[in-house]
């Protein structure tokens, strides 16, 4: 949740954030702009039926071949115009079809735009307060952060790790660097020694945290469930003395990476997602440059009707091209046999009969390809001409 100016703090950033990688795009302007074949950046803005604003920007790298490659990314806000109040959403996509080969490293770091946003805005996951770096939990801090542990309605873990004999500015720089990858994900706090003992009194033997270590703890830690210290992981202080920070900090990205992966996206998201996406599609009408669109949104809770429809194969943008480039790969090979097929006929002699069988086999194998590819003459024709 998001209180303030959201959207006009998240086009100022987004436009210099843009600025910066030399992408000549008005952050705040709706459209569609090809920078190249490969490369397309979209920007939303629209009202919703509730009188709330609704903000995308969209990067589509269709033509991106690396396993570990960028894909898209996409910056979503929306804003109450009566409260002020709203969300955030950040997401990279490194895949796009279920086919896709999965990346060797499915991590990609915390975006810079992130880092520098959210400073500018009053966030909070649940009840807890978003912030760029860890956070110092005293003794007069401890009941805000056993609210913060039993709170269900966060999304993000809260990490906790203990000073032990540390210096505090050593130990405060060296955790910024643990969490460096959990920005806008998760929530790390920092047990000073004064308040170790106390801490661990509050939560119990069973969910103390070791001398020197890190425990992770899941939304709605229930300190009477017998079972549940198995769900907040520890990572203790030997693993944290034989690793560097970087490579913690790869660990506990990667973890929260993968569960997020596993948590469905909250109900307003999905119907704002679905909303913004119908209106990327009618992108170029004018009505939609022209003046502020309105999209209807469906109350949270309630579905679409269902409709029963044959299953289709619907290739993405990205999947057109990446199937063209294949088509016209083998069609090339495809010519080369052709004209060192006739080459060889050439100076020959050879009756009609064999040079007309020759050709139909040439034929037959572009026949192939087209099927084994699934695209007809006129699904050829068309993304010749895409």
């Amino acid at each position: 949740m998001v209180s303030g100016p959201i959207v006009e703090a998240v086009v100022d950033h987004v436009g210099r954030w843009s600025a910066a990688k030399e992408i000549d795009v008005d952050a705040g302007r709706p459209g569609r702009a090809e920078l190249d074949a490969d490369d397309v950046v979209t920007v939303l803005v629209a009202d919703d039926d509730t009188g709330r604003r609704l903000y995308r920007w969209r990067r589509l790298h269709p033509l991106a071949r690396g396993a570990d490659e960028i894909w898209r990314t996409t910056i979503t806000a929306v804003e109450d115009g009566a409260s002020g109040r709203g969300w955030l959403w950040v997401e990279i996509e490194v895949a796009d079809e279920p086919g896709d080969r999965a990346p060797r490293v499915p991590f990609m770091s915390v975006p810079a735009v992130l880092r520098g946003l959210l400073p500018d805005l009053a966030c909070a996951d649940g009840l807890v307060p978003v912030s760029t770096e860890p956070r110092w939990a005293g003794p007069s801090d401890l009941p805000d952060l056993m609210d913060y542990l039993a709170d269900e309605s966060r999304l993000g873990p809260v990490y906790v790790a203990r000073q032990g004999a540390r210096d505090a500015d050593e130990f405060q720089s060296w955790a910024t660097n643990v969490a460096w990858e959990v920005v806008g994900l998760g929530h790390m706090f920092l047990l000073p020694a004064a308040a170790e003992d106390e801490f661990n009194e509050m939560v119990g033997p069973n969910h103390a945290i070791p001398e020197a270590a890190i425990r992770t703890y899941l939304p709605g830690v229930n300190l009477d469930d017998p079972f549940d210290p198995r769900r907040h992981q520890i990572l203790g202080s030997v693993r944290i003395d034989r690793t560097g920070p970087r490579r913690l900090s790869y660990i506990l990205g990667l973890s929260q990476r993968d569960r997020t992966l596993s948590i469905p996206l909250p109900d307003d998201v999905q119907v704002v997602d679905a909303a913004l996406t119908m209106l990327e599609d009618r992108i170029g009408d004018e009505d939609v440059l022209a003046r502020l669109p309105v999209v209807a949104t469906p109350p949270v809770g309630v579905a679409a009707p269902a409709v029963a429809a044959e299953p289709i194969q619907v290739l993405t943008r990205r999947g057109q091209h990446r199937r063209l480039v294949e088509l016209l790969s083998e069609n090339d090979r495809l010519r080369a046999e052709n004209d060192e097929l006739r080459g060889a006929l050439n100076g020959q002699s050879h009756t009609g009969a064999a040079v007309a069988a020759a050709l139909d086999a040439l034929e037959q194998q572009v026949q192939s390809l087209r099927q084994r590819l699934g695209v007809d003459a006129a699904d050829w024709r068309r993304l010749s001409a895409s």
